[in-house]
C-alpha cells in the first residue's frame, strides 16, 4: 500500500476520460411492436442528441441522422423530445431550431414544421385525426412566452391551439378510444411540484378539446403524470398526506391504488419525465423514499405490491410494456444506464451504459447518513470516503472533504454511479452529497421546509454536515471545501459568506443576485422565487439580504467560477459581477466562461476544461499534493 498525499492519488479517471464518457441517456420508450427506444446525447456529436432504437431481436440501430439534435428547448430544460406513432412514423424535436420533423418507417426525414418561435415537448400522435398533439411554447417577443397545448396537421404542419388560457400545459395524453384527453396545468406563482391540477377534456367531432374536467390536484397536493390505463379508467399520482400516491380517478373520486410509502413521483425540471406505466392489470412503478428509489410491481385488482428491484439508488425515468419495463438509472443525463426487466421471469439486463472507464474496486461506495442541523431537526446525505485500490493517505492523516449541493433546489442526491464524485474520491478526497431540507424524496414537509428559507436553511444543512464529518473523525475538519451548479451555486456562495467552514468553493453557473434572478429569469422559474425566498417587491429586503452580489465583503474564501454564456437559467452578467466584485478586493478568484453553452456543459471540450481547472483550483488552494 503506497502512501500519498489526500488529493493526490493518481486517479485513472483524466479529465478527458470522464469528458468523453458523458453518455446522456434518457426518455425511454416502448413501440407499439416491442421496440425500445432512448435519446442518447453523445459526446463525440458536441453533445446532441441521437434517437435510438432496439429492436426485439437485438438489432440496434439509430433512427435520427447526426445532423439533428435530438431535444427541445421549452421551459429552457427541456422535456421528451419524440413520440412513435402505431404505423412506426417518428416525429422528433430539433434543438437546433425548434422545427419538428417526421421520421418515415423506411428511413426518411423530412420537417414537418416551418422554423418560427415555437418550440415544441411532449407530442402524442392522433392519427385517425391526421395531427399531432404538443405542449407548445411560443416565444412571440411578448415579455413572457405563451404556453399552450397545440395540434399539428400531419400533411401541412399547420399548428392550432387546443387549449390556452393557463401559464403551463403538460402530460397530454389520450385515452385508448382517442375521445378524452388528459393533462396537466398550473399557474404562476406555483411550480408543477406545488399545485399542478389534472384535467380532462372530451375530444367532439372535430376534434376539439370542449368540457375540460378538473379531477385532480390543487395547491393541497399536486397532480402528476395523468396516464390512461389499458382498460380506459385514468391514473393519476397525487400528493395526499406527505406523498405522492397512486390513484385511479372514478365518478365518485380518487381511489388509492398501491399500497406503498414511497412516492411515486419525480419532480418535473424535464417535461414528460414519467415514474410509472401499465402492463395488463398491472402497473409498474418508480418509488422514491428518503432518497433512494425502489422499483415497484403493483397489482391493480389487489393493490398488493412486489419489489421488482431496489439496487439502482435512483431511478429517473420509466417505460413499460405489456411484458417488459425500461428504467433510466440516475438522472437523464450523464452517467445514467438503461436497464430492460423482463416482468415475466424478473431477469434484468442493461442494454446501455457508459463504457467502464473505472474498475469497480477502485468505486467509492455512497453511506446514507443522518445528522444533526439548526433547529433541532436532521438532515441527510451520501458518504464516500477516498477509494482508490493500492493507496492510501498519509499516517495519521485524515482526507479532505468536498460537500457538493445539488441544483433546483426541489433535487435530490442520488446514490447511483457517478463519475463527478468518483472524480474526487479517486484523487483522495472524500465527498458528502448532501440533501437538504428541501430535497426531494423524504416527503412534501420535508421538501417545503426550504419555503422563505433558501439560502438559509439549505446552508446550515452543508455546514452542520461537513462539521458532523469533521466531528465523527471521517475527514480534516481544517481542509473542508464545497462546490455545486445552479441553485447549488447559489448554496455555495452563502455558506462561504455566512460560515468560515469551508476553506475553497466552486459555483457552478450559480445564482448571486436574486433580484436579477427574478427581473431576468426564464418563466418557468419566474415565481419560484416566491416560495423560495418570499414575494417580491414586497420583501425586496430579504433578496437584497440573501444576494452574496450585495455583500461581496463577505465572500473572503476563493471561489472559482465556471458559466455558459448562453445560460437563460442564470445570466452570465451576475456571475461576472460577483467576480469582478471579488477581484476588485484582492480575493482569490477564477472565472471561467464557454460558449455557446446553456445552463449545464454539453461539450466535451467545456466539460473537460471545468474539470481541469476545479481539481487544480481546490488542490491549489486547500494546498494538497
Amino acid at each position: 500500500m503506497q502512501r500519498v498525499a489526500f488529493g493526490a492519488f493518481p486517479s485513472p479517471l483524466s479529465p478527458e476520460a470522464v469528458a468523453g464518457a458523458g453518455l446522456r441517456l434518457s426518455f425511454p420508450s416502448f413501440s407499439a411492436g416491442g421496440a425500445r427506444f432512448w435519446v442518447e446525447g453523445r459526446p463525440e456529436l458536441g453533445g446532441k442528441g441521437v434517437l435510438v432504437c432496439e429492436e426485439p431481436s437485438g438489432a440496434r440501430r439509430d433512427r435520427t441522422p447526426g445532423w439533428l439534435d435530438v431535444r427541445t428547448k421549452v421551459h429552457e430544460y427541456g422535456g421528451r423530445p419524440y413520440a412513435l406513432a402505431r404505423s412506426g412514423r417518428i416525429v422528433v424535436s430539433d434543438g437546433t431550431d425548434g422545427r419538428l420533423h417526421l421520421v418515415e418507417p423506411d428511413g426518411p426525414v423530412h420537417a414537418l414544421t416551418t422554423e418560427s418561435p415555437r418550440r415544441f415537448a411532449e407530442m402524442v400522435f392522433d392519427e385517425p385525426r391526421g395531427r399531432i398533439l404538443a405542449v407548445s411554447e411560443l416565444h412571440d417577443g411578448g415579455t413572457q412566452p405563451v404556453n399552450e397545448l397545440v395540434a399539428i396537421d400531419l400533411e401541412t404542419g399547420a399548428v392550432r391551439a387546443l387549449l390556452s388560457g393557463h401559464d403551463f400545459y403538460a402530460s397530454p395524453t389520450l385515452s385508448p378510444d382517442g375521445r378524452r384527453l388528459a393533462f396537466l396545468t398550473w399557474d404562476h406563482p406555483h411550480m408543477p411540484w406545488d399545485a399542478a391540477v389534472a384535467w380532462v377534456a372530451t375530444l367532439d367531432g372535430e376534434g376539439r378539446a370542449v368540457e375540460p374536467r378538473r379531477v385532480a390536484g390543487g395547491e393541497g397536493g399536486a397532480a402528476y403524470q395523468p396516464t390512461f390505463g389499458p382498460d380506459g379508467a385514468l391514473y393519476v399520482s397525487v400528493e395526499v398526506d406527505d406523498r405522492f400516491r397512486l390513484h385511479r380517478v372514478t365518478d365518485q373520486g380518487l381511489v388509492r391504488v398501491l399500497a406503498t410509502e414511497a412516492d411515486v413521483f419525480q419532480p418535473l425540471w424535464l417535461l414528460g419525465t414519467e415514474c410509472f406505466g401499465f402492463a395488463g392489470r398491472r402497473v409498474v412503478a418508480a418509488g422514491l423514499e428518503a432518497g433512494l428509489s425502489v422499483l415497484l410491481v403493483g397489482d391493480l385488482d389487489t393493490g398488493s405490491v412486489t419489489v421488482l428491484d431496489d439496487g439502482l439508488g435512483h431511478v429517473g425515468q420509466v417505460a413499460v410494456s405489456e411484458h417488459g419495463a425500461l428504467a433510466i438509472r440516475g438522472w437523464a443525463g450523464r452517467d445514467s444506464s438503461l436497464v430492460h426487466y423482463d416482468l415475466e421471469t424478473r431477469s434484468k439486463t442493461v442494454l446501455r451504459q457508459p463504457p467502464p472507464i473505472l474498475d469497480e474496486d477502485d468505486h467509492s461506495a455512497p453511506v446514507p447518513v443522518r445528522f444533526a442541523t439548526t433547529h433541532g431537526e436532521t438532515a441527510h446525505g451520501f458518504f464516500y470516503a477516498p477509494r482508490l485500490r493500492g493507496f492510501e493517505g498519509p499516517g495519521g492523516e485524515r482526507p479532505p472533504l468536498l460537500v457538493t449541493v445539488h441544483g433546483g433546489p426541489t433535487g435530490c442526491a442520488a446514490p447511483t454511479p457517478n463519475l463527478a464524485i468518483q472524480l474526487w474520491t479517486t484523487r483522495g478526497f472524500a465527498v458528502l452529497d448532501v440533501n437538504y431540507r428541501g430535497s426531494t424524496g423524504f416527503g412534501r414537509r420535508y421538501r417545503e421546509r426550504l419555503r422563505g428559507q433558501w439560502g438559509v436553511l439549505d446552508v446550515d444543512d452543508c455546514v452542520e454536515g461537513a462539521r458532523a464529518m469533521g466531528e465523527e473523525g471521517r475527514v480534516d475538519p481544517a481542509r473542508l471545501a464545497i462546490r455545486g451548479g445552479s441553485a447549488g451555486g447559489y448554496t455555495v456562495l452563502r455558506a462561504l459568506s455566512l460560515s468560515t467552514v469551508f476553506r475553497s468553493g466552486a459555483c457552478h453557473f450559480g445564482i448571486s443576485d436574486l433580484e436579477a434572478l427574478t427581473r431576468d429569469t426564464h418563466k418557468f422559474e419566474s415565481h419560484y422565487d416566491r416560495f423560495l425566498v418570499g414575494p417580491y417587491p414586497e420583501r425586496k429586503d430579504l433578496f437584497v439580504e440573501r444576494s452574496p452580489i450585495h455583500a461581496p465583503e463577505k465572500l473572503t474564501a476563493p471561489v472559482v467560477f465556471f458559466q455558459g454564456l448562453e445560460d437563460k437559467a442564470v445570466p452570465p452578467a451576475q456571475t461576472r459581477a460577483i467576480y469582478d466584485a471579488m477581484r476588485a478586493r484582492g480575493i482569490d478568484a477564477e472565472y471561467h466562461a464557454f460558449e455557446g453553452e446553456g445552463h449545464g456543459f454539453r461539450r466535451p471540450e467545456n466539460v473537460r476544461h471545468a474539470i481541469e481547472a476545479e481539481v487544480a483550483f481546490h488542490r491549489r488552494v486547500l494546498r494538497l499534493g
